[in-house]
Parts: C-alpha cells; sequence; structure tokens
C-alpha cells in the first residue's frame, strides 16, 4: 500500500488500530530505520493531552516509558500546537499513517526530537479487517444506545431497583478493596517492607483475592495510616476525572505527615507546600495583576524555606489539566479548597470525630450525611474569594453558575463522600468488627441525595428506567455506574438480571452487530 492509496478513514480508527497492534508488528522501524519493538501499546486517554499514556516501547537498544501520540500526517504535530504544549513532553513515540519527506522532525515544548513511526508500510490485509471492525465499534458506540432498549419495557421496577442496589453494593465493595490494598501497602511502608506494586482492580469483587493473613489489627490501629488514607483518597476526588492521578501523587508525595511540620491551620504555608510540591506557583511573567504577584511572591518565599527539606519527586504544569473545566474545578481552585479545608479534616482527633458520627446510635441517616457535610464548608481567604487560579482573573456569575469564587457543592460533597467517606469508613468496620458501622453507613448511603446527573445515568434513567422511577439516590446512581460499565458497554446481557428478563436481548445484540456489519462497504 503506498501513500497515494490510502483510505480516507477518521482518526479515531488509527487509535483503535494502534490499540489492538492490527498490523504487522515483526519488523517495525522509525523513519530513521531504528528497531521498534511494542512492549505495550499504553492506555488510551480520554482527555486532553496524548492519544495513550505509560506506553513501553524499545527503540533501537532502548525501552522507553511514556506516551504515544497518534495522527494521520506527521504535519498535524505542529498545526496542533503540541510543539508547544508541556502536555506532551512525556511523548516517546509519534505514530502517523504517512508522512511528507520533506517534513521536520517532531519536537516536544522542550526541545526534544520524538522517534516517528509511519505506518502505511506495515499495513496489510490483517489492517482492512481490524479498520471495518473498529468502524462497527465506533458506530455501534456512538449510539450510546442500550441494546436492551426497545425490549426492557416489561422488566418490572423491582427487579430493576433490586439488581441496581446489588450492583451498587458491588461498586462499593470494590471501592472498600483498593483502599485495603492501600492501607496494607501504608503498614509495609511504616514496617520498611518492599512488596510488589499493588494492583487495582476492576469488575466483580469476586475476581479480587482476599487479603492476605501477615496483618493484626495492631498493625491497623495507628491513626496516622487513617488519616494518610483519608487525605490520599480526597486529594483524589478533588481531581475528579480528569485530573485525580496527579492530586494522588501529590497525596503521596506531599504526605500529611510532612504539612504537619508546619501547623494545618496555617493556610499560607500549606499552600506554599502544596502548591510548590505540585509545581505550579506560576513565575512573575504568567502574573500581570499585581494582586496575584503580591499573594504568589510570599507563598514562593515560604517554599523556598521549606523546598530543601522535601525530597519527594515534585510535579510539573505538564501534569496537570486545565482543558475543558470549569473554572471552580481548576486544579488552582480545588488544590486551594484543600489548604483551607485541612484544620477541620485533618486536626486533633478529626477521625477519631469522623468514626464517632457513624457510631452515634442517636443520630438519623439525615443528621449524619449534615455532619460529614458540615466538615468540608470553609471560608476562603480574600485573593480566593475572587480567583480560581494565580492570573489574577476575577470570577464572575459568567464563570461559575453556582458561586464566584473557590467553593464546594453540595453535590461535590456528596461524591466525595460516596467515594471516599463511606469505603475508608466501611473498612475501618470490617477490620475492627463493628457492624454497627457498617450497618449505619449503608442506611446513610440509601438516605444520601443523588448527585449531579452525567451522561452515564442518563443513559440508564431515560433507556431503562423511564417511567419506572428514578436514580434519586446515591446508592441508584452507584448500581447505574456500575451496570452501564461492567454490563452493557461489555454486552454481558445474559448475566444481567434485566437482560435476563428479556428473551431477545441476546437476539438484539447480534441483530445490531449484524445490521452495521451488512451495512459496511469495507470486506
Amino acid at each position: 500500500m503506498t501513500a497515494t492509496t490510502l483510505p480516507n478513514m477518521p482518526e479515531v480508527i488509527l487509535r483503535r488500530i494502534w490499540q489492538g497492534q492490527n498490523f504487522s508488528t515483526g519488523h517495525l522501524t522509525t523513519s530513521d530505520k531504528r528497531s521498534v519493538t511494542i512492549l505495550s501499546p499504553g492506555t488510551p486517554n480520554t482527555d486532553a493531552g496524548p492519544d495513550f499514556l505509560n506506553a513501553k516501547i524499545a527503540i533501537g537498544k532502548t525501552t522507553f516509558h511514556g506516551d504515544v501520540e497518534i495522527h494521520m500526517t506527521a504535519e498535524e504535530w505542529r498545526t496542533h500546537k503540541h510543539d508547544i504544549d508541556p502536555h506532551y513532553n512525556k511523548v516517546i513515540l509519534h505514530v502517523v499513517l504517512t508522512v511528507d519527506p520533506l517534513s521536520p522532525p517532531s519536537r516536544t515544548a522542550s526541545r526534544r526530537p520524538i522517534p516517528l513511526l509511519v505506518l502505511h508500510p506495515f499495513l496489510d490485509e490483517k489492517f482492512h479487517r481490524a479498520w471495518a471492525t473498529a468502524l462497527l465499534s465506533e458506530q455501534a458506540g456512538a449510539t450510546s444506545t442500550l441494546f436492551c432498549k426497545d425490549v426492557n419495557a416489561d422488566v418490572p421496577a423491582k427487579i430493576i431497583l433490586t439488581w441496581l442496589e446489588k450492583l451498587a453494593n458491588e461498586r462499593v465493595e470494590l471501592k472498600v478493596r483498593r483502599y485495603e490494598e492501600r492501607l496494607k501497602q501504608l503498614v509495609d511502608e511504616t514496617r520498611h517492607v518492599i512488596r510488589e506494586p499493588y494492583p487495582r482492580y476492576y469488575g466483580n469483587p469476586a475476581d479480587i483475592p482476599s487479603p492476605g493473613n501477615d496483618y493484626t489489627k495492631k498493625d491497623f490501629s495507628k491513626k496516622d495510616l487513617w488519616e494518610q488514607l483519608l487525605y490520599e483518597g480526597i486529594m483524589e476526588s478533588f481531581g475528579y476525572s480528569r485530573n485525580t492521578k496527579p492530586f494522588l501523587e501529590l497525596a503521596r508525595s506531599m504526605q500529611l505527615r510532612t504539612l504537619r511540620t508546619r501547623s494545618l491551620d496555617k493556610t499560607q504555608e500549606m499552600m506554599a507546600m502544596l502548591f510548590g510540591a505540585a509545581g505550579i506557583l506560576p513565575s512573575r511573567d504568567e502574573m500581570p495583576n499585581p494582586e496575584s504577584r503580591r499573594y504568589v511572591n510570599e507563598l514562593k518565599k515560604i517554599w523556598k524555606t521549606f523546598r530543601p527539606q522535601f525530597k519527594e519527586t515534585m510535579l510539573g504544569t505538564g501534569d496537570w489539566l486545565f482543558f475543558r473545566l470549569r473554572p471552580n474545578n481548576f486544579p488552582t481552585a480545588r488544590l486551594a479548597a484543600m489548604c483551607f479545608l485541612l484544620p477541620n479534616l485533618f486536626g486533633d482527633e478529626s477521625f477519631r470525630r469522623l468514626i464517632r458520627i457513624f457510631k452515634d446510635v442517636s443520630l438519623t441517616p439525615k443528621e449524619r450525611i449534615r455532619r460529614l457535610s458540615d466538615m468540608f464548608q470553609f471560608e476562603p481567604d480574600e485573593f480566593w474569594k475572587h480567583n480560581y487560579h494565580f492570573k489574577g482573573k476575577k470570577s464572575s456569575s459568567a464563570d461559575d453558575s453556582q458561586t464566584a469564587g473557590v467553593s464546594l457543592g453540595a453535590a461535590r460533597i456528596n461524591d466525595i463522600i460516596v467515594n471516599t467517606i463511606v469505603p475508608i469508613v466501611l473498612l475501618y468496620a470490617r477490620i475492627f468488627k463493628d457492624s454497627s458501622i457498617g450497618k449505619n453507613v449503608r442506611a446513610m448511603l440509601i438516605a444520601l441525595p443523588a448527585s449531579q446527573e452525567n451522561p452515564l445515568t442518563q443513559i440508564i434513567q431515560t433507556q431503562l428506567m423511564d417511567k419506572k422511577g428514578s436514580l434519586n439516590s446515591a446508592l441508584l446512581q452507584q448500581g447505574a455506574i456500575q451496570l452501564f460499565r461492567f454490563y452493557c458497554v461489555p454486552a454481558r446481557c445474559l448475566e444481567c438480571a434485566v437482560g435476563r428478563r428479556t428473551a431477545l436481548a441476546d437476539t438484539v445484540f447480534l441483530n445490531e452487530v449484524s445490521r452495521i456489519a451488512i451495512a459496511d462497504p469495507i470486506k
């Protein structure tokens, strides 16, 4: 196949070809004739930044770990301005379908040249099959339609609600197991034990191996371990979907015990340490506003005195994403909010106070929700009342429909309660065999209002629930997420309580695939 006979395909199809490695991989070479061995193509990135993250590729005699960017032509690297974007500094391979021989080499913002892999010489009949499959998959996924949409009307509401509650418990159990693995890792760190990295498990909790029996209650009795676990969980939640990784990395590098070498209620010092370690204290040139310059200069002075003591890995501006985020969700705004919350969340006896909320038998589920929400209330200083970042742009009602300045809305607080506090407290109850805590947690989860609707839960609501009820609790929302991700997307209809009640569920799926395949002209 030559460059002139290449098909006109969407770039998304080329990304699927790369992900499935559907081309001749035996004798790959870069444009400058170095051998290429793809040890791992990387993980697809659904946000801004390179197309695939954490790839492992041997180029010549060197094995590289980093990101991969996919384009139809090599020229798109510059037309998309990746050469000046620090988010692309970790790219180790630029993969294109074709290239103009006169194109200059692609470079990162740090001016490092990037090896180029031109795919068209390595495409064969395997490519045509993969292209057809990828196109079919893309067409089927683009509709966001449940396979049982037209045949689930007769499934009783009770069946659906019971199934969603079961899946919600399954999803919560996954979170508990993940926090348990991290807690064991923290114990090992205090013991100075080195183990293999802890995996993250997804899907069915039954597939997760049982915890090892070389830990005792005494190992888990240190309050500092639980507070670090909670700190990491809240920081990760502050990243939402796009910045969870850097927030978690920051929490593990700038640990709570390090912050406690200073007073948590000295907010400016907390900001200097967290923003400094995050690598997002801007330069003078980036702050045209005098107020911002004064504020940041004070933080920089504090960070300069602390920096020699900080031996962990620092993050950089390229690790953080601002693209397509509402200003109130900028990582700068969320990190500032965390600094204001530190004394309330991690002051004296704070973790014991959290546990007492669930042990107090006199509290109703709604009262527990209110007390937990109170823990996340704060008053920002004058700067953060009017800014979402350091560059001096004042907030306004046009920036955020809820409120001006740094804040946490009720829906966001509920998300943190569901995704962090609930599984950690359940883990505590399990380890210390306190069934009353577990019972109270689950009762509160039923009473907790649903978070803001998202495209995923909207699909379940409109195509499954319809007029049978609403996803009006956090518990049902969690069940809907688990249903869509682990049953609907992989088409596990015959394993689903709803699918088993629709005799046509498997036939509908097969007919849909056949219909798209017949309509597809590619052979």
